[in-house]
């Protein structure tokens, strides 16, 4: 009995000796502090800048990385991206643009152009053509003023046709001068000739050399007299534009060029801008100066007209024509018609002689003492190149 129960207690003493020799051996066995360490940095490392030791390298690559693209990486796109995609950017693709194409712009075209070519369109175009011109009256029959009377009031009543026509002017009257001595060119902004206008004769004959010699008379001057004697004493012909405001003191030189061969022509009433006047207005400046040139002359205007500072537009140059006049431009001009800056002594001259060309009109002023000055020595110049003085007649 006493040795069985040595014998147990020796057995149990054994065992429990064998269990806790077990435990002890189980903690020193894997150098567990170190490596644990060792393991902690590196896996540090491997994160940043993939180096260390083999042993390091796997386990961070098997336990961390892996990990990491396996359940976060992937789990954000499986979930957050494709749901984004195909919730918000495909329904608003198929209900936002889709249905602003379907109803917004279609409509708009399927209505509002449609319905304007269909309706408005052929509707307007029967109301808006341009006004046509009535007859004017015959220049034949009848006194002079029974005539230009008739034609007045012809033309104000064709107002609705003239006021039709293009207005527009870009610039007054331009002309290219050259030293050659070939015809002047021009910066005209539509074709004069269309529109009974001239500012040099286009058809001189083969073998004549010409030159037309025009005075502005917009208002009085004594120095009238003295152009009259010069151009007598070269018994050289001109063609004068005189205003009414010229005529109401100048009436005895107005017809002194008439008896002495000279044309006398249309310059207007009041020397004013006819672009900017209505039909009513331009008839009369252009009528009233020529009713009263005939009464205090006896004689009737030559049919030539000159706009005041060379403006010209369609519309009122085909007044001008149905008014019965061709309007005459120039070809050779200078700054002569201010009386208080007139040019230089032998500017006039020198002028001429740089720029005369056949054919050519040239435009001076009545009230220029320049002109009066040098008159003579340039009609000598002409002269001696083989120039003629001719009428505007010759424009026809």
């Amino acid at each position: 009995m006493n040795k069985r129960i040595v014998a147990g207690f020796l057995l149990a003493s054994f065992v429990v000796s064998c269990v806790l020799s077990g435990c002890s051996d189980k903690k020193t066995i894997p150098d567990s502090k170190a490596p644990v360490s060792d393991t902690s940095v590196t896996t540090s490392e491997v994160a940043t800048e993939p180096t260390t030791e083999s042993t390091t390298e796997t386990t961070t690559e098997s336990t961390a990385e892996p990990t990491t693209e396996s359940t976060t990486e992937p789990s954000t796109q499986a979930t957050t991206e494709p749901t984004t995609v195909t919730t918000t950017e495909a329904t608003t693709e198929t209900t936002t643009e889709p249905t602003t194409e379907a109803t917004t712009e279609p409509t708009t075209e399927a209505t509002t152009e449609a319905t304007t070519e269909e309706t408005t369109e052929p509707t307007t175009e029967p109301t808006t053509a341009a006004p046509t011109k009535a007859p004017l009256p015959s220049d034949e029959g009848g006194d002079y003023l029974t005539r230009i009377h008739n034609l007045r009031d012809s033309i104000i009543a064709n107002a609705g046709y003239y006021d039709s026509l293009d207005n527009t002017m870009k610039e007054s009257w331009c002309f290219q001068r050259k030293k050659d001595h070939s015809p002047s060119g021009t910066y005209e902004f539509f074709n004069i000739r269309d529109y009974n206008g001239a500012y040099i004769n286009y058809n001189v004959p083969e073998g004549d050399k010409v030159i037309y010699l025009t005075f502005d008379c917009g208002y009085p001057s004594a120095n009238t007299e003295a152009i009259l004697n010069t151009l007598a004493k070269h018994n050289a012909k001109a063609s004068f534009f005189v205003t009414k405001m010229y005529l109401k003191e100048c009436s005895g030189y107005a017809k002194r060029m008439k008896e002495e061969g000279h044309m006398v022509c249309n310059h207007t009433v009041t020397h004013t801008d006819l672009v900017t006047k209505n039909v009513e207005e331009i008839a009369k400046e252009i009528f009233d100066v020529a009713e009263y040139f005939y009464e205090v002359t006896g004689y009737t205007f030559d049919p030539y007209f000159r706009t005041p500072k060379g403006t010209y537009t369609k519309k009122l140059m085909t007044i001008i024509s149905d008014a019965g006049y061709k309007t005459v431009f120039w070809s050779i001009a200078y700054n002569d018609y201010e009386p208080d800056n007139q040019p230089a002594p032998g500017y006039v001259t020198d002028h001429f002689a740089t720029y005369h060309h056949n054919g050519a009109i040239a435009l001076m002023h009545n009230d220029s003492t320049s002109n009066v000055n040098e008159l003579d020595a340039v009609l000598t110049l002409l002269e001696n190149e083989g120039y003629r003085f001719g009428l505007l007649d010759e424009l026809n």
